[in-house]
């Protein structure tokens, strides 16, 4: 299983983030039979049960957006809607006169809904298809295509010609954005986010799990050096250097300062988990300095601190101040999920030297398009995810790597949902799946028969302690 869905990330990933028909329809359909599969095998557990019904919820809203009302209700409910609907309509046929869904843009709203759908469906099956045995290979699996991908974004980016792969020319101007297979640099910045948060979680794992104690004698540390616990460990750490080397090469502030706080969050759980002795906590916070202060220092201080410097804030600024607009006039049920380009053909005011087909600002987007009616459900969700997760990583805390594992997932979709202040990066297929994945892997069953408790061993006078040089793992 592990195999099988790095094979589907990795498909879209390099299908320019699947963000063509031809891309996406597969990808959400393949995750939507994986999700069916997993929801076949393990049913919606009672856990799941709040979650899913959020889930239903946010698509009921949306569906709702689609329903032809009669026209004097709409007008009722959303004075602004009928008018930027006849405007809009103009030049794009719309439904029968007299009728009009809230939605301005009921196809674009209807491609958002199944796809919608089809997360959800993948969200609540695939935790069931994450056994542990899964789950532990599939860091390692999602590191070997990390790897390549990220050295060939170094090296595109560095001998670039403003088209992907050299030949492709974007639907959409790249604006010299293109990084890897990406369109633009900030959406990679938050596929690589995601994807360093589970490895550096296994890499934790694997610290706690397998490396020597301080009890070990030099001979056991050398031939402990040279086994294949060590060379992972290596390797792994490594594949996350290279990782965070190309996302601080987009110089993308958005990714940058959310690698930053996901680097916080590490440091915080390994100074908090009782189960790692004082020197794997050293170990643990050398390897996060390592790899959030290499990069900066490879890239250049100086040039990092002048581009977050640059003024282009001011034009997300602009773009959200034009997205307050739409919500001030589509407040209680948005202009339709999905159609904020549309909305932006009326309301735009700022940054005339472009289309702002996007908010860069999820948030403010979700309340642009989907009013009170969406956004509430939509935060209850958050909610009900972010409970469900936290319920389950203290169910997991006895386990090793399976417990790092779900908790770097589960602060990769924080730093995600710090990057989306300032871009739309979820909005890319992709990374929408990915962001699924992470969110299935922190709600991964935990092993029901770990009941391993902190060892006192490291505590223990060097003289009183046992021979073995690992610690038993999960």
């Amino acid at each position: 299983m592990a195999l099988f869905l790095v094979v589907l990330i990795a498909a879209g990933t390099l299908a320019f983030g699947a963000v063509y028909a031809w891309g996406y329809v597969p990808l959400f359909t393949v995750a939507a039979g994986m999700g069916l599969w997993g929801l076949r095998r393990g049913g919606v557990a009672p856990e799941m049960r709040p979650l899913a019904t959020a889930l239903l919820l946010v698509w009921f809203a949306v569906s709702v957006q689609l329903v032809p009302l009669p026209q004097s209700l709409v007008e009722w409910l959303s004075p602004a809607t009928a008018s930027l609907s006849a405007g809009y309509h103009l030049a794009v046929p719309g439904g029968a006169e007299g009728w009009l869904p809230l939605s301005v843009d009921p196809a674009r709203t209807r491609v958002a809904l199944l796809a919608l759908g089809a997360l959800g469906v993948y969200l609540l099956g695939m935790p069931a298809l994450l056994p542990a045995q899964a789950l532990r290979a599939l860091p390692p699996a999602l590191a070997i295509f990390a790897v390549p991908l990220a050295l060939f974004s170094l090296y595109n980016r560095e001998h670039t010609n403003n088209l992907v792969y050299w030949f492709w020319v974007p639907v959409e101007s790249a604006r010299g954005n293109v990084f890897g297979p990406f369109v633009n640099r900030n959406h990679y910045g938050g596929w690589m986010l995601m994807t360093l948060s589970v490895l550096v979680g296994w890499l934790f794992g694997r610290i706690e799990g397998t490396l020597p104690g301080r009890q070990a004698a030099r001979v056991r540390l050398a031939g402990w050096l040279s086994s294949g616990e060590a060379s992972g460990i290596v390797l792994m750490a490594l594949a996350v250097l290279v990782g965070a080397l190309s996302l601080v090469w987009t110089v993308s502030r958005s990714a940058i300062l959310s690698f930053g706080a996901a680097s916080v969050a590490f440091a915080w759980l390994v100074l908090a988990r009782r189960r790692l002795s004082h020197a794997r906590r050293a170990i643990g916070l050398v390897i996060l300095a390592t790899v959030l202060l290499a990069p900066v220092l490879r890239r250049g201080p100086v040039e990092l601190l002048e581009w977050f410097q640059d003024n282009n804030l001011t034009s997300r600024v602009d773009a959200w101040r034009d997205g307050w607009d739409v919500i001030r006039a589509f407040p209680w049920t948005g202009t339709g999920l999905n159609t904020y380009s549309v909305a932006m053909l009326f309301y735009q005011t700022r940054n005339r030297d472009s289309h702002m087909s996007r908010a860069h600002n999820d948030y403010v987007q979700l309340l642009a398009e989907g009013g009170v009616l969406v956004a509430v459900p939509a935060a209850v969700a958050v909610i009900v995810l972010a409970a469900a997760i936290r319920r389950n990583l203290r169910a997991a805390r006895a386990e090793g790597r399976g417990y790092w594992i779900r908790a770097g997932s589960a602060v990769g979709l924080v730093a995600m949902a710090i990057q989306e202040t300032l871009e739309f990066s979820l909005q890319i297929p992709v990374n929408a799946l990915l962001f699924c994945t992470l969110a299935a892997i922190a709600l991964a069953p935990a092993v029901a028969t770990a009941r391993v408790t902190p060892s006192p061993r490291d505590n223990m006078p060097a003289s009183r302690k046992p021979a073995d040089v690992s610690v038993p793992e999960v």
